[in-house]
C-alpha cells in the first residue's frame, strides 16, 4: 500500500488524472452537450478523479495523511505505517 500525495494523484505517472483529462478533452470529439468549455473541463477532472480513486482502492493505495487538510478527520489509510 502506497501513500499517494494529491500532486502525485493528479500529475504522477501511476494515476495521472490530469494527463487523462487532457487526452479526453483534446482528443475526443467536440462535446455535444450545451455546456461551456470550462464546465466540461471541470466535469472531466471530477470524472477522472473518481476513476483514479477507484483504481487506488483496487491497488490498496491511499491519500497520504495531511494531504486532505485539517478539516478531514477520517483515517485515509487505515493506520498503515508504509511510506510512498
Amino acid at each position: 500500500m502506497a501513500k499517494i500525495t494529491i500532486k502525485d494523484l493528479y500529475y504522477g505517472d501511476k494515476y495521472a488524472v490530469m494527463s487523462e483529462v487532457f487526452k479526453t478533452m483534446f482528443l475526443a470529439s467536440p462535446n455535444k452537450a450545451s455546456v461551456d468549455e470550462q464546465t466540461a473541463l471541470e466535469l472531466e477532472i471530477v470524472r477522472q478523479t473518481v476513476i483514479a480513486i477507484e483504481q487506488m482502492k483496487k491497488s490498496g493505495d491511499c491519500i497520504a495523511e495531511g494531504e486532505l487538510g485539517d478539516a478531514v478527520t477520517v483515517s485515509v489509510c487505515g493506520g498503515s505505517d508504509e511510506n510512498t
